[in-house]
């Protein structure tokens, strides 16, 4: 065959009865040249076993001594893949059968992309489908365009859509083992900042939420995701150095974005994480604040303005019976996921 090997590592922890839709996606490809490997994170469920029942050359099991975090399993997939290209497709998600093969596609025509995402379906345990697009057409964003639309706009980059040459990893560097709860958010930023990226609108991806997912762990859970994105924010602004002034609007935009988060998660979701209070998300809206870079006597202005509004938001946060009156009154049931 004259198509380059693609590797699909599907890192996985206890999800023995959800792996098998990634493997049977993963498998029915289009495109055949594949590898195909179950990367599992010293589980103790019957995962083995689950793999053993394929019967195809192109599948084998690897499993940790130990389990190394979510990222840390990401990083065992950079470390023992063969192909020329790498797909991580998280255990619970699935692919279209013309997934693979739509994406080395783009890259052949596009030989200066390193990263694709895709379109996704995002699929709840209520049977719900929600068909997430970031754009109708094909998109190739030059560096640091992509960067620049990372922080000005909400992640755009599907996690489990994404396919990269080999080299680029082993270039920038595999994922942070810092940020343990939105490390692929900071690699994003640290690829389009150097690198081309590129979006496929063809290309779909199958992302299923719930309570057993890594999305409803890192927003409803806990606050430490977003304590994670507040410290790469933190993190970019050093690393920018003498470039800072020309990226202070997409930071700026990106940490009043960011301030709007936690309001939301301390009225919202605060009540369903055990032992925090709504008042770490007041904190840290403060905190992001805080590095609001004004750029005008007018942007000045509007930073005085912004933190009023945070005060008075993390007033009424304080009091529950002033919290829940504010959620009733301003936050619909199809605002809160």
């Amino acid at each position: 065959m004259n198509q380059p090997l693609v590797s699909i590592c599907i890192p996985t922890f206890n999800r023995a009865g959800m792996v098998g839709k990634a493997i049977d996606s993963a498998l029915a490809q289009t495109y055949k040249n594949i590898e195909v490997i179950v990367v599992d994170n010293a589980s103790t469920d019957n995962i083995e076993e689950v793999v053993a029942s394929y019967d195809d050359p192109r599948l084998r099991f690897e499993k940790n001594k130990e389990n190394l975090g979510l990222f840390g399993n990401f990083n065992r997939c950079i470390e023992i893949y063969n192909g020329a290209f790498l797909h991580i497709l998280h255990s619970d998600d699935y692919i279209d059968r013309n997934f693979t093969e739509k994406c080395v596609a783009f890259f052949d025509l596009h030989p200066d992309v390193w990263l694709t995402s895709t379109s996704s379906r995002t699929l709840s345990g209520d049977n719900n489908i929600q068909e997430v697009k970031y754009s109708e057409n094909d998109i190739v964003l030059r560096a640091p365009e992509g960067f620049r639309r990372l922080l000005s706009e909400r992640c755009f980059v599907s996690c489990p859509s994404v396919m990269v040459r080999r080299g680029l990893y082993e270039t920038v560097g595999k994922f942070s083992l810092e940020y343990p709860y939105s490390s692929d958010y900071y690699q994003w930023l640290k690829v389009s900042r150097s690198y081309d990226i590129g979006y496929i609108s063809g290309a779909w991806i199958n992302y299923r939420v719930g309570e057993h997912s890594e999305s409803y762990r890192l927003l409803f859970s806990t606050p430490l995701g977003y304590i994670d994105t507040l410290k790469i924010y933190m993190r970019l602004i050093g690393e920018l150095g003498d470039e800072l002034d020309d990226y202070s609007k997409e930071i700026n935009i990106s940490l009043r974005r960011f301030i709007r988060d936690c309001l939301f998660a301390g009225f919202v979701r605060s009540d369903k994480m055990d032992n925090f209070r709504p008042g770490i998300f007041f904190g840290m809206a403060i905190l992001a604040w805080s590095v609001f870079r004004p750029r005008s006597f007018h942007a000045f202005l509007n930073k005085v303005y912004d933190l009023f509004l945070i005060l008075i938001m993390g007033l009424i946060m304080y009091f529950s019976a002033m919290r829940k009156l504010f959620v009733r009154i301003f936050f619909s049931k199809g605002n809160l996921y």
